[in-house]
């Protein structure tokens, strides 16, 4: 293994160190301890997932009608918390995703045009 790939392992390996992390997976066990919350809560993410991935024109609206239809989930202390925490963890790779792809300095001038 190299140098970068031996650095790419030990953030992988720490990962689970993190706060993020640690509530993320805390939240997501006691949510599948309910079986009913946990389908509602994936038909929520399924569902958002596949608003933010799609080129819908009307996305705003679209999220909005979603919101109002799963607002139970908003209501639900557990669902929340559990929605929050993966916002979180995800912002977390997120930005290690932007921190490697700006070091990586791979010219993308061309997308711009």
């Amino acid at each position: 293994m190299n140098e970068v790939e031996l650095l790419m392992e030990e953030v992988v390996k720490r990962l689970p160190e993190t706060k993020e992390y640690n509530q993320y997976k805390n939240l997501l066990e006691r949510l599948k301890a309910q079986p009913d919350l946990y389908r509602r809560v994936g038909e929520f993410r399924r569902r958002s997932i596949v608003l933010q991935m799609g080129d819908n024109t009307r996305a705003v609206h679209a999220n909005n009608e979603l919101q109002k239809e799963f607002r139970d989930l908003q209501n639900n202390g557990l669902s929340s918390e559990f929605l929050a925490a993966e916002h979180q963890y995800c912002h977390m790779i997120r930005r290690l995703q932007e921190k490697f792809l700006e070091s990586a300095q791979i010219e993308t001038d061309f997308l711009e045009e």
